[in-house]
């Protein structure tokens, strides 16, 4: 009798509900629209691709603007919920993401996580006044050192 040698992924049942991290310290700190945005990774994970997922702002219209996804994107970034893997912009490619573990090592360090939470505060303020290229420059530095803390690795 032939043994199977391959590894068999893990097979949620569906529909998968299983949210890493609800009720931990950094998923209270999230935004109700980072959590809904997670909610919707989630949706699309199915024990295949944790390492490949997309979510677009065309599938977003209608829920929820661009200003509000992208903000929620970058909390869930910084809180260590999600990954970037590869960013896709102009080149009309999707952005890929992956589902992270790295709000684990946040449970216990509430200081770390204020200091994301107020470079993310920082990049509110600033969007709300008007746009110049100083203002953009400062936004991508503190969302870069909010990434930085949370110990993100650059893609």
């Amino acid at each position: 009798m032939k043994q199977k040698t391959e590894r068999n992924a893990y097979k949620p049942r569906k529909p998968f509900k299983a949210i890493e991290g609800v009720g931990t310290r950094p998923w209270m700190r999230l935004s109700r629209n980072s959590v809904y945005v997670l909610n919707r990774f989630y949706a699309k994970f199915n024990g295949y691709n944790r390492d490949n997922l997309s979510l677009t702002y065309k599938e977003m219209n209608g829920k929820l603007s661009g200003r509000l996804f992208t903000a929620a994107l970058w909390e869930l970034m910084s809180f260590g919920f999600i990954d970037r893997v590869r960013s896709g912009r102009l080149e009309k490619e999707c952005s890929i993401y992956r589902l992270s573990n790295r709000w684990r090592k946040f449970e216990d360090k509430e200081e770390t996580l204020n200091e994301i939470e107020l470079r993310l505060g920082k990049i509110e303020e600033l969007r709300r006044k008007k746009g110049s290229l100083e203002k953009r420059t400062e936004m991508n530095k503190l969302r870069n050192e909010a990434l930085r803390v949370s110990g993100a690795k650059k893609t």
